[in-house]
Order: structure tokens, then sequence, then C-alpha cells
């Protein structure tokens, strides 16, 4: 037999605790689609990172008179990002100028879906 004292929950405190629970963990998930979109994000950059220096490293072993020349634009394996190479003259000062004094300053630009990119620049020389 219950007396008026023995101690309980309610049915409308638990529904209140239920409320309240449910009110804060709505946001939390959202906070994880925002974390799992951020960590694929980041791998992204991380791929195309590898990707552009490994073409960079590409570039620089190649003759100087090749690299001058202009390089083709290709797809990286197995990402399948695009990448675009840019090469233009620079001076010692690293200026772009028109004619060839023997450095070239080259841009490795690494593309993928959503529109972002990443690149890196290395410099050729003749010597």
């Amino acid at each position: 037999m219950r007396t008026r004292r023995e101690s309980g929950y309610s049915l409308v405190e638990v529904m209140a605790a239920i409320v309240i629970l449910t009110t804060a963990i709505i946001p939390m998930v959202g906070m994880f689609d925002a974390a799992l979109q951020a960590v694929s994000t980041s791998g992204d950059y991380g791929v195309a990172r590898a990707c552009a220096g490994q073409k960079l490293e590409q570039v620089r072993s190649l003759p100087y008179e090749t690299v001058s020349s202009g390089l083709p634009d290709g797809t990286c394996e197995p990402s399948g990002f695009g990448y675009e190479i840019h090469e233009e003259f620079v001076n010692a000062e690293l200026q772009e100028i028109e004619g060839d004094q023997g450095l070239t300053r080259v841009t490795v630009t690494v593309s993928w879906d959503g529109g972002d990119s990443y690149g890196t620049t290395g410099i050729v020389s003749r010597w």
C-alpha cells in the first residue's frame, strides 16, 4: 500500500524531461552532419594537395625547354580530380616578364566537384 510521502516521477515530469532532451538532441544531429561534411572536404583538400605536389615535382624533373613551351592539363589518378598547369616567364625578382630569361614560374591548380581548388607554385630554371 502506498502513502502520499513515497517519491516518484509523475507522467507530467517524464513528458517534460522528454521534451527538454529532444530539444537538446535535435541540434546535435545537425552538428554531426556538418562535421561529416567538414571531414569529407578536408580529405578532398589532402588528395588535391598530394596531386598538386606530385605534378609539380614531375614538371621540375622535365627539361627546361619542355616546361617553358607549355604543358598539357590532365586528371589526377585515382581521385579523378582535374589539374591545370600554367607557366609564365619570370625574372630573378620573380616578377612576370614577356621574354624568356631562363626562369619559369609553374602553377599547378587541382580542382574538383563543388568548385573547390588547391594550387601550388614552383620555379623551374634553365641552369
